[in-house]
């Protein structure tokens, strides 16, 4: 057991340094060490109802879409997602809220006290530590967010009730493989025999059924047991009799419809007029989220190939009302930046790049290099911090132009900040 290690006196951010430090890698595949933990700390005995959700994207956004139809019931909830955007805090919600943080500290003290000599992860000590505060509260259900693939994530060492694909497309390819097959293999890992296993992807690779009906999961699969479709304003859901339509919520409807498919699978589907409400209501920060409306600025986590594809969609609606839009992108150094830039710079006027900070982000040099290899002749500017780039670029925006600060939470988190301050 490493030594000097903090006590239930010490701080939450006295408790996070230590937790990144003990572990060599950031990254650890395999369930082995902390399936141990777990058990010796009696962590997996509980009677909460576990949905696991995996997916390349998506899985916040359906994950705050079970939460609100399940608290509009009822239920008591418990939510474990990240990574966070401002406060490790948001990672772990009981009905809805953040806790306080000595949950968390008694939460890690449990678990340096019963890990004995078994080295954690950062983000193995964070599943471990939410499954022990979900058990404290006994919530009805538990909805985990999976790290990272699926097949070897610290959260598939749980017993499911039901287990949730969002969408599958190629990001941590290192992981995870450089095809939609072999992720998707991975990520069909949560799925369980005789279990529901729920896909929203809307392109479902054939390793993904044909392992669920190797292993004889229960699956329920998009665009064959239920239909989404969406229009200008509002979006359509069929499956088993229900032929429901909404006006378009906060958050992608594919991940809406997934999320009230995986109810009605449980049979735990609420009315029309309660899953009207709900969606009417639901907010999901580092989600297209308006930071300021004069200027126009909004920022999004999109990151990825697929989300980048959502996030021009969003745009694409503005530019057609005559807006310009001025993009200001940030990343880390081992995202897929090229494809990133391409999938949005058909609806960009202007591109500001900017380096990030922490030891993975990229420098803004390197964003712009995939630029000019798309479109040498595209303008663009380059700065040293989200932060220089937001004091030059807000001063000279007028009304008909859109600012979208995205590329990662990190990229999120700083354009936040610097609106708070």
């Amino acid at each position: 057991m490493t030594e000097n290690f903090p006590s239930q006196s010490s701080s939450l951010d006295d408790w996070l340094c230590y937790l990144e430090s003990v572990h060599p890698a950031n990254i650890a595949m395999g369930l082995e060490r902390v399936a141990a933990v777990a058990n010796a700390l009696e962590l997996l005995d509980t009677p909460s109802k576990i949905i696991l959700i995996a997916g390349t994207n998506g899985k916040g956004t359906t994950a705050r879409c079970l939460e609100a139809l399940l608290l509009a019931q009822g239920f008591t909830v418990g939510t474990y997602a990240s990574p966070h955007l401002l406060r490790y805090n948001e990672r772990v919600r009981i009905n809805g809220a953040e806790l306080d943080d000595h949950y968390h500290i008694d939460a890690f003290t449990s678990l340096e006290q019963g890990r004995g000599d078994t080295p954690l992860t950062y983000f193995e000590y964070g599943t471990l530590g939410a499954l022990a505060i979900f058990k404290r509260h006994q919530v009805d259900f538990v909805l985990l967010e999976v790290g990272l693939g699926g097949r070897y994530d610290a959260t598939n060492i749980v017993t499911p009730y039901a287990s949730v694909i969002t969408t599958i497309d190629l990001d941590h390819k290192e992981y995870l493989g450089d095809t939609r097959e072999l992720v998707g293999y991975e990520k069909a890992g949560i799925f369980r025999a005789n279990t529901p296993a729920i896909i929203g992807d809307l392109n479902i690779p054939k390793t993904v059924t044909e392992y669920g009906q190797q292993i004889h999961a229960e699956m329920t699969l998009s665009g064959t047991d239920f239909i989404f479709n969406e229009y200008e304003d509002y979006f359509t859901w069929q499956h088993q009799g229900c032929n429901w339509s909404f006006p378009k919520p906060a958050i992608p409807c594919q991940n809406a419809a997934t999320a009230l498919t995986v109810l009605q699978v449980l049979t735990l589907l609420p009315d029309e007029v309660t899953v009207r409400d709900c969606l009417a209501n639901l907010v999901v920060e580092g989600r297209f989220q308006q930071l300021s409306a004069n200027p126009k600025v909004y920022t999004d986590v999109a990151h990825n190939p697929e989300s980048a594809r959502y996030l021009a969609n969003k745009l694409r609606v503005y530019k057609e009302q005559g807006f310009k839009i001025h993009a200001l992108l940030a990343m880390l150094a081992d995202k897929d930046k090229f494809s990133v830039v391409t999938e949005v710079n058909h609806v960009i006027d202007q591109w500001s790049f900017a380096s990030l900070s922490t030891e993975r982000g990229e420098q803004a040099e390197n964003l712009a290099k995939a630029l000019t290899t798309i479109n040498a002749n595209h303008p663009f500017t380059n700065y040293g911090s989200v932060a220089q780039a937001l004091d030059v670029i807000l001063p000279t925006q007028d009304e008909k132009t859109l600012v979208i600060i995205f590329g990662s939470f990190i990229t999120v988190a700083e354009a936040i900040n610097y609106w708070k301050k």
